[in-house]
């Protein structure tokens, strides 16, 4: 049998097992372990948005860090003052239109 059979068989084995299990399970566990799920879903959402949030200042501390050296070689204009002031307010671009 070639690995992508073998696969076939032990993914086909856990979800007729999975779905026998869910099927003589009572109500209650049937929502707990839909909240389980939604937990786990949630939970999981919450940490990738966190790991973008943490690039994001990563990004955003990058650009601060060059704007600073250009800023020590040569002055800087009105418009990059303004920049690095919004950048170190921590007030995101979209979010001050409104």
């Amino acid at each position: 049998m070639s690995l992508f059979q073998r696969l076939g068989d032990w993914l086909t084995y856990g979800m007729s097992a999975w779905v026998t299990s869910i099927g003589v399970m009572t109500l209650n566990e049937k929502m707990a372990l839909a909240g389980m799920l939604v937990g786990l879903l949630f939970g999981a959402r919450g940490w990738l948005h966190r790991v973008r949030m943490e690039r994001g200042l990563a990004r955003r501390n990058d650009l601060i860090a060059q704007i600073l050296a250009q800023a020590s070689r040569r002055p800087l204009s009105h418009a990059e003052r303004q920049s690095l002031s919004q950048l170190q307010q921590d007030v995101p671009d979209d979010e001050t239109g409104y």
